[in-house]
């Protein structure tokens, strides 16, 4: 860095703007508003840093060569001058029609043919065509490159069709007349995209929905293998819907590295696009029922285990899952009901056998590269069939057709949502979704987030970002796979870090933390493309907007209809008071708690702060005692909050700030925000049962068992106890239409 820095003062004042026009063209950002509201401005040693990771050479030996970023930035200005077509235009409804045209000037008198083919076929009737003559078009600019000019135009969709092109993915081709039939022929793909996100009825009509906020893999119940699957989803999804519960927010269930299970965070997948296997009950499916050996493996398991016939007590009780132990099992059981699927089934081709082609075909060339590259990368797994790329198509068949019929349960049932997916904001860049798309995201940077009051340090999340030049280049075609893959079988997507859509924090790949810099998105694309797939799979979309979130976001949350997300322990008007719940903002869907902040019950008794502490993400005695201090005024204000909505308990007045946490307090709560103007509210299944032990704490790795704590509780008990059904019952009747 030494060196960098070095150059970057030695720059005059010339090449120091040509550096910066540099760093534009590639969205690197010279400045932040952080979490105080000052700005920030990156240090421009940091900002070269990113460019050079992401690949421009501008160094020779230790010196920036200024030849090399003109050179740099030439090449950048140039392809787009020198292409007739964009890659890729998208186009909103109601907004600008325009698309940019680069025609050598010789060119402007020629006639050009133009066809627009739209999505769906090449049928006559979904073909337009014509010519036009580039010199009537509007000129927006133009440039000389060597011994060639080049006019920018600006031609109209409208003009050429006469009417609004419909929504979707369409093909535009152009060609000059007399160059017909020749190979001078120019194309780019043609989005059209609504103005606003999928609105049901029930969001038109400003109804206020409740639901829970579910970590799967944390259900217990007697029948599981260890970890809570998709029947156990079942369970909660029969359970929840008799007391008016009309979503289940999910973690992601993105697929995880099957050969490293105790990598389990659920925002560490390998692939987004794909599922976890360790959500399926094998004991559903009729490879396990009609399969002896199967059987007997997972009779033999448990009898090795444990006397008791439930898998459950095999392990060890305590309230960590033992990812390796459960899939080890889940594997070996899946690869007998393979090898009896094959043989039975796709041998036969029985009518199963043939659903199983249909999917595989149906995903097509992406799912099978997945197969192939987890089949590659398998080592030595005790599964006989880890080297088999079919086993993992079976698999992923399997995961799928399990949450088909949890989200048709709970619409079944009278759902107005059903499930809540979520969608990470990156993906390990030792998985399948990074290495099979070579090029598309840079792997020398990871993103992450600056230095803040939580985390002092900065944060490294370790996941490569996706570059916006080649995802643009690419038509962005990764990202609407993302969406399309994520927004199936479900009702509404929670999209992580939505302020992704606008920028991202790019570090240097490995431990460094302080150092990097945003990276803006091509941030009115990418929520169009949002729109589209959000109306194709009448799929409702919460953007995750916690934390330091530009103004320019909210803004676009807006106008595309996607709900923003609220958390209580946030919701304050000036940094200390609380917000009345009537407050709240409308269109979004307000938490309680999430899987970042501490439970109800551990955020009043204030044992989240002693626990930070004994981790080291508290400095010192003194700096607890001060964060302890402002927590007792903290629940000052929240006791003040209740009594202002009449909601204090009794019991609850006069001296208890060192009162425990208790069942009558949670309710008053959760009561509280139920009096919320938000739309949407999820209540987190942890603080029906007062749960002060923390899934997750941000800023640890190896210091915590994150994402491996257990509910201590049955699912059916925990359901079913009468506070449970209490509180379910009178939040019900609070969000009741």
């Amino acid at each position: 860095m030494e060196h960098i820095e070095t150059a970057c003062l030695a720059l005059s004042d010339t090449e120091r703007d040509m550096l910066e026009q540099l760093l534009l063209a590639h969205g690197i950002a010279a400045e932040y508003i952080e979490y105080s509201g000052g700005t920030v401005q990156i240090p421009l040693r940091d900002r070269v840093h990113i460019l050079l990771l992401k690949g421009e050479n501008i160094f020779t030996h230790s010196r920036m060569d200024i030849r090399k970023v003109a050179d740099a930035l030439a090449a950048l200005w140039n392809a787009e001058w020198m292409s007739v077509l964009p890659p890729v235009a998208i186009l909103s409804a109601g907004g600008a029609d325009a698309i940019r045209l680069s025609i050598p000037a010789m060119q402007l008198h020629s006639r050009w043919h133009w066809q627009i083919e739209l999505e769906g076929g090449s049928a006559n009737e979904k073909v337009f065509s014509g010519t036009f003559l580039p010199e009537n078009l509007p000129e927006t600019d133009r440039t000389q490159i060597g011994d060639n000019s080049y006019s920018a135009r600006s031609l109209s969709t409208r003009m050429l069709v006469n009417e609004a092109l419909p929504s979707g993915y369409h093909r535009l081709s152009l060609n000059p007349v007399e160059a017909q039939d020749s190979d001078e022929n120019f194309a780019m793909a043609l989005i059209i995209a609504p103005a606003r996100c999928y609105e049901p009825a029930w969001a038109a009509e400003g109804k206020r929905l409740w639901g829970l906020t579910v970590q799967l893999y944390s259900l217990q119940s007697a029948r599981n293998w260890g970890v809570g699957d998709f029947s156990d989803l079942q369970q909660l999804i029969k359970m929840s819907a008799e007391q008016g519960v009309s979503f289940l927010a999910l973690n992601p269930l993105h697929a995880l590295d099957t050969e490293n299970p105790q990598n389990c965070s659920p925002y560490s997948p390998v692939d987004r696009k794909r599922l976890n296997v360790i959500y399926i009950d094998p004991e559903i499916e009729p490879e396990f029922q009609q399969n002896e050996i199967s059987q007997r493996k997972f009779k033999n398991f448990v009898q090795a285990n444990a006397t008791s016939k439930k898998y459950s007590d095999a392990i060890p009780q305590s309230t960590l899952i033992d990812y390796t132990a459960v899939m080890q099992l889940k594997l070996g059981v899946l690869a007998d009901m393979y090898n009896y699927f094959v043989a039975q089934h796709l041998q036969a081709a029985t009518d199963r056998g043939q659903a199983f082609e249909k999917f595989v075909l149906d995903h097509g060339k992406d799912l099978l590269e997945f197969a192939e590259f987890e089949a590659n990368r398998a080592g030595h797994s005790s599964n006989p069939c880890a080297k088999e790329p079919r086993f993992y198509l079976y698999t992923q068949w399997l995961a799928e057709q399990q949450l088909v019929a949890c989200q048709a349960l709970a619409v079944q049932l009278g759902m107005r949502i059903g499930l809540v997916r979520d969608l990470a904001v990156g993906s390990s860049g030792e998985g399948a979704e990074v290495s099979l798309s070579q090029g598309l995201f840079c792997d020398l940077t990871s993103i992450g987030a600056p230095p803040d009051p939580l985390a002092p340090q900065g944060q490294n999340w370790g996941f490569p970002p996706l570059d916006p030049l080649r995802l643009r280049q690419n038509a962005f075609q990764h990202f609407v796979d993302l969406l399309r893959s994520n927004m199936s079988h479900c009702g509404a997507l929670r999209i992580d870090h939505v302020m992704a859509l606008m920028r991202l924090w790019w570090c240097p790949r490995g431990n460094h933390r302080g150092e990097g810099a945003y990276v803006h998105y091509p941030v009115d694309d990418l929520f169009a493309l949002l729109r589209l797939e959000s109306q194709r799979n009448s799929c409702v979309v919460i953007g995750e907007d916690l934390g330091v979130v530009p103004p320019e976001v909210r803004a676009y949350l807006h106008s595309s209809a996607v709900f923003s997300n609220v958390l209580f322990y946030f919701e304050k008007y000036d940094g200390y008071h609380f917000k009345r719940p009537q407050h709240y903002t409308q269109k979004a869907l307000a938490m309680v708690a999430n899987h970042d902040v501490p439970t109800l019950a551990a955020w009043w008794n204030i044992s989240d702060l002693q626990l930070r502490f004994e981790l080291g993400l508290i400095d010192s005695e003194s700096e607890l005692d001060e964060q302890q201090s402002m927590r007792l005024i903290e629940k000052d204000q929240v006791l003040r909050l209740l009594e202002e909505q009449w909601l204090l308990p009794e019991s609850w007045r006069g001296d208890v700030m060192s009162k425990t946490f208790d069942q009558e307090l949670c309710l008053a709560l959760l009561k509280c925000c139920a009096c919320s103007e938000s739309q949407l509210l999820a209540i987190q299944l942890e603080d029906f049962i007062l749960l002060e032990v923390p899934i997750n704490i941000p800023g640890t790795s190896k210091q915590y068992p994150n994402w491996q704590r257990q509910l201590p509780i049955d699912l059916h008990e925990l359901l079913s106890s009468e506070s449970s059904v209490q509180i379910m019952t009178e939040i019900a009747s609070m969000r009741a239409d």
